[in-house]
């Protein structure tokens, strides 16, 4: 079972911190990189780290801020997706990373225009393809209800997924907070799911809780896993500094143990 920690639970700009959690489980732990070209001194950390990322599983997360996929092409919005994005493409040269996770949407939905909206997301993953002809893409249910950004329900994403034969990213977090039926989605959507991001919340907010803080029960999420997706690279996806270090260490110790424990 291949682990990854996303680096956005890192202190910002230091991503030399990440070399605490390879240092504790070796090559075998891998890294989602997600990219912060808004932070002005991204670039020049991610240079100085690069021997980091070149070693063990690697996945990339595109840009959040600063990308909206549902934006028109040509529009201020998409100029923007598209500067960087190219400098994740730079990166990607460089590192060739095997899949690259990519957001359908990251702003509020109106539901007037929600056909619209998903056209043009479709759309710019194409262009994606072409941009990172050498990494698979993997589309990862996106969106909270509860703040308006569900741009797909369960059916409709499930139902493109399959009908385009989309690579597919659960993340286990948005899927509990819309309510979402987790073990279904996975079931109806397994020899598609190339990854999984875990974390827990309260059953309605995109939290990033501890994998035991929340409403999620992982070990029967673990067996669902191992029954329907065995050996899907699994992604630790913390955004609080909090949970960096020892509490990080803790939980992935946790989950190798559900991993090779009998359901």
């Amino acid at each position: 079972m291949i682990i990854c920690v996303d680096t956005c639970v890192l202190p910002r700009c230091q991503l030399e911190e990440g070399r605490l959690y390879r240092d504790a489980f070796g090559k075998e732990l891998g890294f989602e990189l997600l990219p912060m070209f808004d932070l002005p001194a991204f670039e020049a950390d991610l240079k100085k780290n690069l021997a980091l990322f070149a070693e063990g599983p690697l996945f990339f997360h595109e840009p959040v801020w600063g990308v909206e996929h549902t934006a028109e092409k040509g529009s201020p919005a998409w100029e923007e997706s598209m500067f960087h994005l190219r400098l994740t493409q730079k990166y990607a040269r460089i590192l060739r990373p095997g899949k690259m996770v990519f957001h359908l949407n990251n702003g509020p939905v109106d539901p007037a225009r929600k056909a619209l909206l998903l056209r043009n997301s479709l759309e710019n993953l194409e262009e994606m393809r072409t941009l990172f002809p050498d990494t698979e893409m993997l589309v990862e249910n996106t969106g909270i209800l509860s703040e308006g950004t569900q741009l797909l329900n369960q059916a409709e994403f499930t139902g493109l997924c399959r009908e385009r034969g989309f690579g597919v990213l659960i993340d286990v977090g948005h899927a509990n907070a819309n309510g979402w039926d987790l073990f279904a989605l996975i079931h109806d959507l397994r020899g598609q799911i190339g990854g999984f991001h875990l974390h827990n919340n309260d059953g309605v907010r995109d939290l990033h809780h501890r994998l035991r803080d929340g409403t999620i029960d992982f070990q029967k999420l673990v067996c669902r896993i191992k029954q329907d997706a065995p050996d899907v690279p699994c992604v630790i996806e913390y955004t609080l500094p909090d949970h960096h270090g020892a509490p990080l260490l803790d939980d992935i110790r946790y989950l190798l143990t559900l991993f090779a424990a009998e359901c």
